[in-house]
């Protein structure tokens, strides 16, 4: 019983890592359905890409039970995080047992991600209104929603053939930019390209990770809030460095000013 009952809780906790939940509501969930499905003895150590746990063995004379599991890629899901959070409150309150928590587990695991129409769409919608935001006029927006569109079908495509994530946004902020730049030869005069280049570059931009760092650094998780912070500067890093590249060779080819 309590191997089973300590599998479902390591599952329910790689399910909320991987789908962008705090690391210290994934640690406190954990506890509470351990509690709630009798588990003793259970203690576990949450950290931004890894889950470790144990508990005592029901069975006496036997070790401790304990798990490892590493998470090393992460990605928004919050539909499946609303999920486990819904099973931890039943489980809490007693409505469900052991199988039908690992029945609702298993629903909320295979919960269908947006397809990639869906997300080209919704990146290129997003870049053209971070475009807005920022000032732009028609033809920044026009160009931002371009941009967005090409960046999302590069990160696409380099997800499926497994490319490095810090490759992915080199290419994917030099493209848009590049495209933002080239785009001064449809509008000419009066079209604003660092508009445009602003605006599909922030459906890149970490928010989630460097805002989520910064809580587990207020929550004094300071191993985790650390990996987070570092994870969005190095994302931002990225994009800084794939506008300047194509900056820099607009700059040598077409004389374009820095």
């Amino acid at each position: 019983m309590n191997n089973r009952a300590m599998e479902l809780v390591v599952d329910a906790g790689q399910t909320l890592l991987e789908n962008g939940s705090e690391v210290s509501r994934a640690q406190n969930t954990m506890e509470i359905m351990a509690r709630s499905l009798g588990v003793q003895g259970f203690h576990v150590y949450v950290l931004t890409n890894g889950i470790f746990a144990s508990a005592e063995s029901q069975a006496a004379g036997e070790a401790p039970i304990s798990a490892v599991r590493h998470i090393p890629h992460t990605s928004i899901h919050l539909g499946r995080v609303e999920a486990v959070n819904a099973l931890s409150r039943k489980l809490a309150e007693g409505a469900l047992d052991l199988p039908g928590a690992e029945a609702e587990l298993a629903r909320a695991r295979a919960m269908p991600v947006y397809g990639p129409r869906r997300s080209l769409l919704a990146g290129a919608l997003g870049s053209a209104c971070f475009g807005y935001l920022f000032g732009g006029g028609v033809s920044e927006v026009v160009t931002a929603f371009a941009a967005g569109m090409l960046e999302m079908l590069i990160v696409q495509w380099f997800a499926r053939a497994g490319v490095s994530k810090v490759f992915t946004d080199i290419v994917g902020a030099a493209a848009c930019t590049a495209l933002a730049l080239a785009a001064h030869i449809v509008w000419g005069d009066g079209y604003m390209a660092s508009q445009a280049i602003i605006g599909a570059l922030m459906v890149l931009t970490p928010g989630v990770a460097l805002t989520m760092g910064i809580r587990d650094l207020i929550n004094a998780d300071y191993l985790s809030g650390t990996i987070r912070v570092f994870d969005a500067l190095l994302v931002a890093g990225c994009l800084a460095c794939g506008v300047a590249l194509s900056y820099l060779v607009a700059n040598t080819l077409l004389g374009v000013p820095l």
